[in-house]
């Protein structure tokens, strides 16, 4: 039998698993800002089980680039849980770049005041955000893949276009171990036949 052995009282960790997963239910307010239904839209927390996934996808191909795949899917994992605090904050916020990361940074720091592994969520949080590792290049350019696949589904799934989502991201997929899936979503994106 295994035990969980702490060193942290468990009421510290509830108290953070208690602002965590919100992010079960709190929705990409992007995809909301573009006209999906509510009711349809991904939360914050499948948004990071989807990077995690394409991570265990790509896991060869990243290994062979010598991507740490266990730090990948950590960080892919906690990229967004200041959004339990801050919520989802979008471009059409207005909100600087600055105040933004400010922000989600306090609370990365009160999420896991108290927690034993707190440290280590907000080292692979500012390694993410710095985006210089190899690991954080990687999640961030499936960060955007993730969303083009979700942009790719919402699509097809509601006749529409969301051409926003696809702006000047050709470059980050250029000879990357997701170009591939980034060319065939693009090529085979849901089009709108005129009358």
């Amino acid at each position: 039998m295994v035990s969980l052995h702490t060193n942290q009282p468990i009421a510290d960790i509830i108290s953070s698993l208690e602002y965590i997963y919100r992010l079960k239910s709190i929705s990409r307010r992007g995809w909301v800002q573009s006209g999906i239904p509510h009711s349809e839209v991904e939360s914050v927390a499948a948004h990071s089980y989807g990077m995690s996934i394409l991570i265990l996808f790509l896991s060869s191909e990243l290994q062979q680039r010598g991507i740490d795949i266990q730090r990948s899917l950590n960080m892919a994992l906690i990229h967004d849980m200041a959004e339990a605090l801050v919520g989802d904050i979008t471009p059409q916020d207005d909100i600087s770049d600055g105040d933004k990361l400010a922000a989600e940074a306090v609370a990365m720091q009160e999420l896991f005041t108290g927690v034993k592994q707190g440290e280590f969520f907000r080292e692979l949080w500012n390694e993410f955000e710095a985006g210089k590792s190899p690991e954080a290049q990687v999640v961030k350019r499936l960060d955007k893949l993730d969303m083009l696949i979700q942009a790719y589904l919402y699509e097809k799934q509601f006749e529409l276009r969301l051409d926003s989502f696809w702006e000047q991201l050709d470059d980050l997929f250029k000879d990357s171990e997701s170009e591939s899936i980034y060319n065939h979503i693009r090529s085979n994106r849901f089009e709108i036949k005129g009358s």
